[in-house]
């Protein structure tokens, strides 16, 4: 299964960071695992089963700190794991994975539907949003307060190194909504003209402490300096379970490549995460779908999520930087 076209292909992307974010990582990932399982020549349920965790171990050996793909791992697999004590067949286990996928896939889509109107509500006339990066979840509860009626403008930089904040600035163009741009190191000074920061996450630890593009955590100290709120919005597939064992997020760096010229001199070293870690402390609250709550209330909300005991074991060794493939 793993060298299966579907799989090979997210894992291409994931390496070569060709997906908009976390909870498109997700799904994703989901389909590519449903397409992989119905092509599945596995005569005997004990073999599909293990063909899925070696396919989850490649994904997982390329995959950044991500809770929404691990969520929805957890999810496929807890259903897995549920019926393997009745002694279904393989045809009844690939119906089991694609029904846990399908409602991975309306869960997700109903979450983010919440989330935009949560977060929509809090959004006044003639309001001055700034945001960092780009966030489908962010795009969303701005699309929703422009439906609303709402006259609203938007602040965005750049958010080097990948720019992904000029993704932002094609968005708000679909919607007609006015957008500003400027360089990251003007943060200091768009801010101040703004009403309210919103960005999304791609993960959120149990502490309260969020995982986003790098340029984040200075964007959060800026806000809170200026007396401006500064709020996450993520859905709680953002929330990240494998916090509750104490493990670190896994932050990745670009290349040299991605930094300097070939020709430039060879004494610099290249230092540069693609995220950072925005503390507890700095976030006003998290729009999720279950309302408007403090960072500090993660917690609480992770200890009722269900967890699969395969993703667990797997998350244990992925966390060590144990799981390798290839």
């Amino acid at each position: 299964m793993v060298e299966h076209e579907a799989i090979q292909k997210v894992i291409n992307r994931i390496k070569s960071d060709l997906i908009g974010g976390a909870a498109d990582t997700a799904k994703e990932i989901v389909d590519a695992l449903v397409k992989a399982v119905e092509d599945s020549k596995a005569s005997e349920a004990t073999a599909l089963v293990q063909e899925i965790e070696v396919a989850i171990d490649a994904i997982l050996a390329v995959m950044p700190s991500f809770a929404p793909p691990i969520n929805a791992l957890h999810l496929i697999m807890r259903a897995v794991e549920d019926t393997l004590d009745k002694g279904l067949s393989v045809h009844e286990i690939k119906s089991v994975v694609l029904d846990a996928a399908s409602s991975f896939h309306v869960k997700a889509s109903d979450a983010l539907t919440k989330v935009a109107h949560i977060g929509a509500e809090m959004i006044q006339n003639n309001d001055v949003i700034f945001t960092y990066s780009m966030s489908s979840t962010v795009w969303k509860i701005i699309a929703t307060a422009k439906r609303q009626g709402k006259n609203i403008s938007v602040i965005v930089t750049e958010s080097r190194p990948k720019n992904e904040g000029l993704w932002t600035v094609s968005e708000m163009a679909k919607y007609g909504i006015p957008i500003t741009v400027g360089i990251d190191a003007a943060i200091g000074t768009l801010i101040p003209g703004s009403n309210m920061v919103i960005v999304g996450a791609d993960a959120i630890a149990s502490n309260g402490s969020a995982l986003c593009k790098v340029g984040t955590y200075p964007t959060a100290l800026v806000a809170r300096e200026h007396g401006v709120p500064f709020y996450i919005a993520a859905d709680t597939w953002k929330f990240d379970t494998s916090s509750l064992l104490g493990f670190p997020f896994k932050i990745e760096h670009v290349t040299r490549s991605d930094i300097l010229d070939d020709d430039a001199p060879t004494n610099a070293t290249v230092r540069s995460p693609l995220f950072d870690i925005t503390p507890a402390y700095l976030i006003s609250a998290v729009i999720t779908e279950r309302g408007v709550i403090p960072p500090t209330a993660c917690f609480a909300i992770m200890q009722t999520m269900p967890l699969s005991r395969t993703i667990s074991a797997k998350i244990e060794r992925w966390a060590r930087g144990r799981i390798k493939f290839g």
